[in-house]
C-alpha cells in the first residue's frame, strides 16, 4: 500500500449493491447521475413509500439528500456585492455605461444545512440497523467532510475505529474486492490528509488549528493501536509535530518509523528535513546520503539537489 491513499470515496460508490435488485433503484441512480431532479424526487418518494427497509433504501435517500443539498448545483445569483459569508465558486462582473462595476452574477459552493442534516439523519438510521456496513459509515464520514463539520467528522472516524477494534471480522463492504484493512487504512489516510489541509487553512486561528491538529494526532494514535507496525500513521504523528515547528518531538516519531522500515524513502527524507530544521547539518547530510542508496530515482535526484543546495 502506498503512503498516499488510493481510495477517494464518493457517495456514488455506495449504490453498487442496489443495481439489479429493484428497477426503482436502478432508475433512481440513473436520475442521480443525470442530475434529473424531477425524476429523483419522484423515485425517492416511491422508495420511501415502498416500505423497503434494506440498506439500499437508506443509501438511496442519503445520496438524494447529498445531491439536493449541494448549493453549487443551485441557481445563479445576481447582486450588487459578492457575499462575504459564502464560498463564491464563480463570478462575472456587470459594468455600467461608464465602465464601473454595478453588480455581479455568481454561484456559491457549500451545502444547505437543513437538507444535509436530513441526509446525515437517514444514513445514521441505516447504520444503526446495519452496523456492520462499512460502506455506509465511510459514506457518512465522506459527507461530513464535505459539509466541513469537523467535530462530527472526527467523532465518526473514531467511532468507526472503535468498532473496527471490537468487530473487525464483521465488517461488510459490498462490491469491494480489497481487504477490509486496506479499505480502512486507505480511507483514514485520506481523512488525515484532509485534516492536515484544514490545519494549514486555519493557521490564522490558533485555537481552531490546535483542535484540528489534535484530531489528526488522536486518529493516528488510534490507528497505531489497531495496526501496530504500520509505518504510515507513525509518520503522520511526526508530520503533525513538524507542521507546528516542534522538531524534537517530530524526530522522536520519525525514529520510530525508521525502526519499522529503515529504507522507507519518505521517512528518511522527513528525518533529513527535520535535522535540517534543527540546524544539524551533519545528520541532515547523513540521511540524504542514505536516500542515494535506495532504488528510487526521483528520490535520489531530490537528495542530490538537497546535498548541493543546502
Amino acid at each position: 500500500m502506498n503512503t498516499i491513499s488510493r481510495i477517494a470515496l464518493t457517495l456514488l460508490l455506495l449504490f453498487g449493491v442496489a443495481y439489479g435488485q429493484e428497477n426503482v433503484y436502478e432508475s433512481f441512480y440513473e436520475a442521480l447521475q443525470n442530475e434529473d431532479l424531477v425524476q429523483m424526487v419522484s423515485l425517492i418518494r416511491q422508495i420511501q413509500a415502498s416500505g423497503d427497509d434494506s440498506p439500499e433504501r437508506y443509501i438511496a435517500e442519503f445520496n438524494y439528500y447529498f445531491q439536493v443539498s449541494d448549493k453549487s448545483k443551485g441557481p445563479v445569483h445576481l447582486s450588487t456585492e459578492l457575499p462575504e459569508d459564502e464560498d463564491v465558486i464563480s463570478s462575472f462582473e456587470l459594468r455600467d455605461s461608464t465602465g464601473n462595476v454595478s453588480g455581479y452574477i455568481y454561484g456559491v459552493s457549500g451545502y444547505d444545512s437543513a437538507l444535509s442534516d436530513s441526509g446525515i439523519a437517514i444514513i445514521s438510521q441505516g447504520i444503526e440497523l446495519y452496523p456492520y456496513r462499512l460502506d455506509m459509515r465511510m459514506g457518512k464520514i465522506y459527507a461530513l467532510g464535505k459539509y466541513k463539520r469537523w467535530d462530527a467528522f472526527y467523532n465518526e472516524i473514531m467511532s468507526m475505529l472503535g468498532y473496527t477494534e471490537t468487530y473487525h471480522d464483521s465488517w461488510q463492504y459490498p462490491d469491494e474486492d480489497e481487504p477490509i484493512d486496506y479499505i480502512i487504512m486507505s480511507g483514514v489516510l485520506d481523512y488525515e490528509k484532509i485534516f492536515l489541509e484544514q490545519y494549514e487553512l486555519k493557521k490564522k486561528s490558533e485555537t481552531e488549528a490546535a483542535v484540528i491538529l489534535g484530531y489528526t494526532r488522536d486518529i493516528a494514535a488510534r490507528m497505531i493501536e489497531i495496526y501496530p507496525g504500520k509505518i504510515y500513521f507513525v509518520n503522520i504523528m511526526a508530520v503533525t509535530y513538524n507542521m507546528e515547528g516542534d522538531y524534537s518531538n517530530a524526530l522522536k516519531w520519525l525514529k520510530k518509523a525508521e525502526a519499522i522500515n529503515p529504507k522507507d524513502v519518505i521517512v528518511l527524507l522527513n528525518i533529513a528535513d527535520t535535522y535540517y530544521n534543527l540546524g544539524d547539518r551533519a545528520h541532515d547530510r547523513k540521511y540524504l546520503k542514505k536516500v542515494l542508496k535506495l532504488d528510487d530515482e526521483d528520490a535520489r535526484d531530490y537528495a542530490k539537489r538537497m546535498l548541493k543546495g543546502r
